[in-house]
């Protein structure tokens, strides 16, 4: 794919100037607005809608979530309102027994990790919780991830990208050892699908989840979510019309259906044909899938090699272990956090801070100049 310019003025310049904090939300693309606006017009012209429209736009919206994550057929993707509701449903159709026990990692994001705790809790087992390694550690968080792997592994749910520091996850790895002691691989791809190539033909996860207002640039309360195989004939944690077999023939609604849409169809919420959200989701998938992840990764390098001298005279050094689009800088004790805030203040940037580290989430909105102001921020706030 040809090399990705900066793409600005497909945003409102207010909303994405200085702006490093896409990792919180995403600013609203113009594009998207527009759909809303026009979706918004129709139902003022309109009281009544067509059968097709409770279907169409919905399948068109699988259909590129589809080919973000690399995924051959559309209808495993549910239509979920968050990653905790795919996370739910997964461990609604889990096996678990007493002396198991779930993987998860050190300040993994809480929709990933409270279904998981509670139901370890429910059913006996145990929750391990895979610590960080420390900065001068000769294994990696991935590598601590496979030894925490045993016969008693039911599950590993893991991000692709840490959300706090942006570590990447060797997930194929993983994939591979959970095989080999038949546990699950559960995946938040909220930080990473979008933004970082991920493809699930490479990682074969059963499951992967993402809420949609990040990196995917939709809006707040959409999301997604891949079932494998081994979620073919299981349960929903709601039982709605649209998602039963036959549910396009409005007539015979009353004539209840013991059969589901086919694969993930069963697993989507309802009423997610939402007329406001699905134009919105559509115009927003379709742009970053012309952007492509691969892409982006590249620009966001860009920046960050801009600013690496300047970084290092701060004292701070990038790992190699991390995203482009999301990084957490550890900040040094010679660095004044409160200056810091300051001064981060009075460039008139947006990042956000998690535990010691400052996390730092550009795209492809972003300027080298606005980089440049990040690093003098911080060589400014030196004790």
């Amino acid at each position: 794919m040809p090399q990705l310019n900066n793409q600005r003025l497909l945003f409102p310049e207010k909303a994405v100037a200085g702006y490093l904090n896409g990792a919180s939300r995403a600013p609203q693309l113009k594009a998207v607005a527009a759909a809303a606006k026009h979706a918004l017009w129709w139902r003022e012209e309109n009281a009544a809608m067509s059968i097709p429209a409770f279907f169409k736009d919905v399948e068109l919206v699988r259909q590129e979530f589809a080919k973000l994550i690399n995924c051959s057929d559309y209808n495993r993707i549910a239509l979920v309102p968050s990653t905790s509701y795919g996370i739910a449903t997964t461990a609604n159709n889990m096996p678990l027994s007493k002396g198991q026990n779930i993987i998860v990692v050190e300040d993994q994001f809480p929709s990933n990790y409270y279904t998981w705790a509670k139901m370890c809790t429910t059913n006996g087992a145990e929750l391990r919780i895979v610590a960080r390694p420390e900065p001068d550690s000769s294994d990696s968080w991935s590598d601590r991830v496979l030894a925490a792997i045993d016969h008693k592994t039911a599950a590993v749910a893991i991000a692709q990208t840490h959300w706090a520091d942006g570590t990447i996850f060797d997930l194929k790895a993983i994939r591979a050892r959970t095989n080999d002691v038949d546990a699950w691989l559960v995946v938040d791809a909220t930080q990473s699908v979008g933004a970082y190539p991920t493809d699930i033909a490479e990682f074969q996860p059963d499951v992967l989840c993402a809420g949609g207002y990040k990196w995917l640039m939709g809006p707040y309360g959409c999301g997604y979510a891949y079932f494998g195989e081994r979620m073919d004939n299981g349960s929903p944690i709601e039982e709605n019309w649209i998602n039963r077999a036959g549910s396009e023939d409005f007539r015979n609604l009353v004539n209840y259906q013991d059969d589901y849409r086919p694969l993930a169809g069963r697993y989507s919420v309802g009423q997610h044909s939402n007329f406001i959200m699905m134009p919105m989701q559509l115009a927003a998938l379709q742009q970053v899938n012309a952007w492509g992840a691969a892409n982006i990764q590249e620009y966001c390098a860009g920046l960050w090699s801009g600013i690496a001298p300047l970084l290092s005279k701060a004292g701070m050094e990038l790992s190699e272990v991390r995203a482009q689009h999301l990084v957490g800088l550890k900040l040094p004790a010679h660095i004044d956090g409160e200056q810091l805030a300051t001064e981060i203040e009075r460039s008139g940037l947006s990042v956000s801070y998690r535990g010691d580290s400052m996390r730092v989430s550009p795209n492809c909105y972003n300027t080298p100049e606005e980089m440049a102001e990040l690093a003098g921020a911080l060589i400014r706030s030196k004790n």
